[in-house]
C-alpha cells in the first residue's frame, strides 16, 4: 500500500510540477508605455527608433507611425495591422522620434519576465515564476537589472549564460559585481532569497511551486481587450481572460495524473488547459483554467461546463465554483439583432396587408387635380358587386341616397316550395 501511495506523489508531482527551463525575459510588450523611453506610446506623426540589439521577440499590433529604424539584430514580429504615415486628423501628437527601449530593471516576482516552452495561455502569471524544481536562466548579452525576491524562493539550478551558481557561489557573485552587464540587486534582509539544489517537502497531495509562494506583481502587465462577453480572471492571472476555470478543495483521495488524464479527454486538440495548486496554505486547493487554442469561440467555456458536470465525487470536498466567460464579442447581441430584423419584417408585413384589404384614405393636394391615395388602390373583393334587396319584387326601391337595399336570396327558392294563396281584400 505504501508503495502505491508513493507512485501516486511521484506522478502527482511530475504532472503538478514538471522540471523546465525558465528564462529571464523581460516584457517587451510593443504597447506598454513603460518600454518607451518618454513612458508614452508612440503616434502617427512620429518615428520609433530600436535599438541596436533587441533581446527575444517583439510583437507590433495595430499601430500608426511615420516610420522605423529596426534594430541590428533582433526579431520583430508583425502581429497586426501596421499603418506608416503621419495621420493629419490625430490630436495631441507631435512630430520626432520615439524610442523604444529593451526592459532592463524588474523585480523576480514581475508579470511578464519569465518565458518557458512549458508556458501556456492557460498558464496564471503567478505559476510563470521559477518553481522549486526549474532551471533558471538569465542572458550573458543583455544588460538587466534583477531585484531578488525577499522571501526565499527554491529553484534546481541557476545560470548566467552557460556559468553554473550555487547558493554561496551566487552570493559572492553579486557582492563582487561592478561593471558587468548582468546586476542583482539583494532584497531589504541582504540576501539573494534563493535557495539554489534545495529539495522540497512534498504533502499527499504533491509540492506546490513554492513553500511561501510570491504574490505576482502586475504593475507593468499589458493587458489587451478580451474577445468575450463577461470575461473571467481565475486566481494568479494578472489580466482577464477568454475561457473557463474551476476551483475546489480537493479529497483525500484526489489523485492529478487521472485528473489530468480525465481533463486531456476533454480538450484534444481545440484547447490548452493548466492545472495547479491555489496560492494557498495548506495545500489542497486545485484550480484547472481551460482556453481556446486559437481565437476564442466559447469551445473553453463549453469544455469547463462538461467538466464540471462530469467531475467524479471522491476527487473534490464541498462546492465547486466554476466560472465561464460569455460568447463571443463578435456574436454579442446576435439574438437581439434578430429580434429587432424579425419584429421589422413582420411590420411592414401588416402594413402592406392593411394597405392591401383598405382603401386608403383620399387626400387632396391644393394645386394638384389628382386625387391621392383613394384612387390608387381598389379593395380586394370577395362577393359580387350586385345588390341584393329583401324588399317585393314590385316594390319601390328609393336611391335617393344610393344602392342601399339588398334582396333576400332565399326569398323565391322558399316561394318555389311553399304554395302561396292571395286573397283579394274587399274594402
Amino acid at each position: 500500500m505504501s508503495s502505491i501511495i508513493l507512485l501516486q506523489c511521484i506522478a502527482t508531482i511530475i504532472v503538478c510540477t514538471s522540471a523546465a527551463t525558465v528564462t529571464w525575459l523581460p516584457n517587451s510588450s510593443f504597447k506598454l508605455p513603460e518600454n518607451y523611453k518618454d513612458g508614452k506610446l508612440p503616434c502617427s506623426k512620429q518615428t520609433l527608433v530600436f535599438p541596436e540589439l533587441v533581446v527575444g521577440s517583439i510583437s507590433i499590433a495595430d499601430t500608426e507611425l511615420t516610420e522605423m529604424i529596426l534594430p541590428e539584430e533582433g526579431e520583430l514580429i508583425l502581429d497586426d495591422i501596421l499603418t506608416l504615415g503621419a495621420d493629419p486628423a490625430e490630436k495631441n501628437c507631435t512630430d520626432g522620434n520615439a524610442y523604444y527601449i529593451d526592459k532592463t530593471s524588474s523585480s523576480w516576482n514581475q508579470a511578464g519576465v519569465w518565458y518557458s516552452p512549458s508556458f501556456s495561455e492557460a498558464t496564471p502569471d503567478s505559476d510563470r515564476v521559477p518553481c522549486f524544481n526549474d532551471i533558471v536562466k538569465f542572458p550573458s548579452d543583455a544588460r538587466i537589472t534583477v531585484t531578488l525576491p525577499k522571501e526565499t524562493q527554491y529553484v534546481k539550478s541557476l545560470y548566467i549564460g552557460d556559468e553554473s551558481f550555487t547558493t554561496e557561489q551566487f552570493r559572492q557573485r553579486i557582492l563582487q559585481q561592478s561593471e558587468q552587464r548582468q546586476q542583482f540587486v539583494l532584497n531589504e534582509f541582504s540576501t539573494t532569497g534563493l535557495e539554489i539544489g534545495k529539495h522540497m517537502t512534498c504533502t499527499d497531495f504533491g509540492c506546490p511551486c513554492q513553500v511561501v509562494p510570491m504574490k505576482i506583481d502586475c504593475s507593468s502587465k499589458f493587458c489587451p481587450k478580451p474577445t468575450c462577453v463577461d470575461p473571467i480572471k481565475p486566481l494568479g492571472f494578472c489580466c482577464e481572460i477568454c475561457g473557463g476555470s474551476i476551483l475546489f478543495d480537493a479529497d483525500k483521495g484526489f489523485d492529478m495524473l487521472s485528473f489530468s488524464e480525465f481533463v486531456a479527454k476533454y480538450t484534444k486538440d481545440s484547447a490548452q488547459f493548466h492545472i495547479g495548486f491555489a496560492a494557498e496554505i495548506p495545500i489542497r486547493r486545485i484550480q484547472l483554467v481551460v482556453v481556446d487554442k486559437s481565437e476564442y469561440d466559447g469551445s473553453s467555456a463549453e469544455i469547463i461546463n462538461s467538466i464540471n458536470y462530469n467531475m467524479l465525487d471522491h476527487w473534490y470536498k464541498g462546492p465547486k465554483l466554476a466560472s465561464i466567460s460569455g460568447s463571443p464579442i463578435s456574436r454579442a447581441g446576435l439574438g437581439v439583432k434578430i429580434f429587432v430584423s424579425m419584429f421589422f419584417a413582420v411590420a411592414l408585413s401588416l402594413i402592406a396587408l392593411y394597405v392591401y384589404y383598405y382603401k386608403v384614405p383620399e387626400v387632396r393636394i391644393p394645386g394638384m387635380s389628382r386625387v391621392v391615395g383613394g384612387s390608387m388602390f381598389s379593395r380586394f373583393q370577395n362577393r359580387s358587386d350586385s345588390i341584393v334587396s329583401l324588399t317585393r319584387r314590385d316594390s319601390v326601391v328609393s336611391t335617393a341616397r344610393g344602392p342601399t337595399a339588398f334582396r333576400n336570396p332565399l326569398y323565391d327558392s322558399k316561394r318555389g316550395r311553399v304554395q302561396v294563396e292571395e286573397t283579394v281584400v274587399e274594402d
